[in-house]
């Protein structure tokens, strides 16, 4: 059987003579360049870093604690050691045979050592937790040839969700019974995910307990109460008075979408403080996704409200709001290509806040303390854009100024540079503006010598560059430089759920602006507001809240404060189908936020599990 292994190494196809498993295992092992020939002494913790790393895992070991010598006992030969790994394949736990223990310590088989793929190559305790499968892996299957003595079986130890959490590993030496050790590797695996939910349970309980006790205490005070995912359970009517909400607006909502600001907690306008207390009483962290006690078990959270005035709470570019399932799919790629350095094309028509979610990427990015600089090349004539955007030299044109002028590439080395409406750029600045891109440097106009820089481009078009490509006014080289990855941002109309989160923050930044107090909007008017088809998108949106706002008659913004372009045309929907459509969004924001899971969706939108089903099957919902 060896045979294989060594025809692999060799170069050799053995695909289809070796488990799939194993194989894509192999060819990871190639890439990661584990040297077959070397036992890894790498990423082995020394004992202190090794208590540190078993005291984070606390739970997990405790879990594991009479699960491990019970496998142990099950297996009915000395020959073997049982192990618990952590979700990054370090081995914190073991317990077996001595002898044999002994052996594997040889090649690093023990407590302290990680077994990653990355690290050892293929192995059980790195593949199952690369595939989060279980898997055995048997002498030749080793990918390190001092490795191949060794008969392994693990499988993953997962979350309800169905994340690692951890591995249980049986290693002996060679066996027949490769599928029944499996088996009771998994049941070992399954064992310790029960305790893990007996102690959140337990946890849970006495987070309530307390946090009853909590509650009793705070009734002059804004009080509320989170659980462990992050859902709000509670609030007394001071907390949501403060918030400026009603409580039934605020219980079974997901604290992340009330807290949404990304630099502190901002509600109408003004900055929250949150206090929070764990179930010991001690004053922790007022990190609303994850709040744990001193044991690192996730409790959620119980805190007091405090609202202080805050000069920075409104600012013009700021934020992309909307909790519907496009604009949250939007943010999500942005925060995904965020991290990364490629370049990013934004498509979208005017007013759907190209420049906001271009902020957005490059304030998630590791580019963040450098500099944001954006030109819009439509507002500029042919000859000003690529003096604008690379510079010059005195003397360079007429007009020059004295000692030259940097351009928007120079200013923006070590940041992110915005090249909106790109389409608009001239086709002899294309070819200027590839070059930079290419080369990675700039020359100003007048000189000779060039300048490196370091610049992330971000450019955006309203128009379809792909069409401008065929007609020959946009370069194709320069349209697949700047589409390494696209963001098309939906219009208005196609996300008309948003509408409710975005008339309030635009109330709010009108208010602050004209110095009214304006506290609210009669629910009237959101009919009219759904029913326009909105050409300028939030821009249009925004512009009509201001205007409604500086011509109101009262503290609440009615029917009669509409421009009379809407109070002409008048609602197009009636009142049923739109409620229809507002819960058909609702459901599917619950059935993203949940991935797709049932029963978390509908405790997240406050039905039974079998009305969920009924509606979905009416609304001709799929997942």
């Amino acid at each position: 059987m060896s045979n294989r292994w060594n025809r692999f190494i060799n170069g050799e196809s053995v695909e289809a003579e070796v488990t799939p498993s194993i194989y894509r295992s192999w060819q990871r092992s190639i890439e990661f360049q584990v040297d077959y020939r070397l036992i890894s002494s790498q990423d082995i913790l020394s004992k202190p870093r090794l208590d540190e790393r078993r005291a984070s895992q606390e739970s997990l070991i405790r879990a594991g604690e009479s699960v491990l010598p019970y496998i142990f006992s099950l297996l009915g030969s000395t020959n073997y050691t049982v192990l618990l790994c952590d979700k990054e394949g370090y081995i914190i736990e073991a317990t077996g045979d001595t002898s044999f223990m002994s052996k594997a310590q040889r090649v690093n088989l023990s407590p302290g050592a990680s077994w990653r793929e990355e690290i050892r190559g293929t192995n059980a305790i790195g593949t199952a937790l690369r595939d989060n499968a279980p898997i055995s892996v048997f002498g030749w299957e080793h990918f390190v040839r001092d490795n191949q003595f060794l008969a392994c079986w693990a499988a993953p130890i997962q979350t309800s969700d169905g994340a690692p959490l951890g591995v249980f590993d049986i290693s002996g030496e060679a066996s027949n019974d490769r599928e029944k050790i499996l088996s009771i590797a998994r049941m070992g695996a399954s064992m310790i995910e029960k305790n893990l939910q007996i102690f959140e349970l337990e946890h849970q309980l006495q987070f309530y307990q307390e946090g009853a006790k909590l509650a009793s205490s705070l009734l002059n005070q804004g009080f509320l109460s989170i659980d462990r995912n992050g859902i709000i359970t509670n609030i007394n009517t001071l907390g949501a008075a403060l918030l400026g909400r009603k409580q039934e607006e605020i219980i079974g909502q997901l604290a992340a979408d009330i807290f949404s600001s990304p630099k502190g907690w901002m509600l109408n306008g003004r900055s929250l403080n949150l206090k929070i207390k764990n179930s010991y009483g001690n004053e922790i962290s007022s990190h609303l996704k994850k709040v744990v006690n001193d044991k690192g078990h996730s409790l959620g959270a119980v805190g007091t409200l405090q609202i202080t005035a805050d000069s920075s709470a409104m600012s013009n570019n700021s934020l992309w709001i909307g909790h519907g399932q496009l604009t949250q799919r939007t943010l999500a790629r942005a925060s995904k290509v965020a991290s990364t350095h490629s370049s990013v094309l934004i498509h979208g028509e005017s007013g759907t806040g190209k420049e906001i979610i271009a902020r957005t990427i490059h304030q998630l990015s590791p580019r963040r303390e450098g500099p944001f600089i954006a030109l819009n090349c439509a507002s500029l004539s042919s000859s000003l854009v690529e003096s604008e955007l690379f510079g010059y030299v005195e003397g360079a044109f007429t007009g020059a100024r004295r000692g030259g002028k940097p351009g928007k590439f120079e200013l923006a080395d070590k940041g992110t540079i915005f090249l909106d409406e790109i389409g608009d750029m001239p086709l002899n600045v294309q070819v200027a503006l590839l070059r930079a891109l290419q080369e990675k440097e700039v020359c100003r106009i007048g000189d000779t010598k060039t300048i490196k820089i370091d610049v992330r481009v971000i450019a955006a078009s309203h128009k379809d560059l792909s069409a401008l490509v065929e007609a020959d006014r946009f370069r194709l080289d320069l349209y697949y430089r700047l589409k390494v990855v696209t963001l098309e941002l939906p219009p208005l109309r196609e996300r008309t759920e948003d509408i409710r989160d975005l008339v309030p923050y635009f109330i709010r930044k009108a208010s602050k602006s004209f110095g009214i107090q304006i506290i609210g909007i009669q629910e009237e008017v959101y009919p009219y507001f759904l029913a326009h088809k909105w050409p300028g998108n939030v821009r249009e949106l925004e512009n009509c809240i201001e205007s409604m706002v500086a011509l109101a008659e009262g503290p609440i913004l009615t029917v009669d404060d509409l421009p009379d372009e809407f109070k002409k045309s008048g609602p197009q929907r009636d009142p049923e189908p739109l409620l229809e459509q507002q819960t058909k969004h609702a459901i599917l924001y619950a059935l993203t936020q949940t991935k797709g899971k049932i029963a978390p969706a509908a405790k997240l939108l406050g039905i039974g599990r079998n009305t969920l089903y009924r509606r979905m099957k009416e609304m001709d919902i799929q997942i």
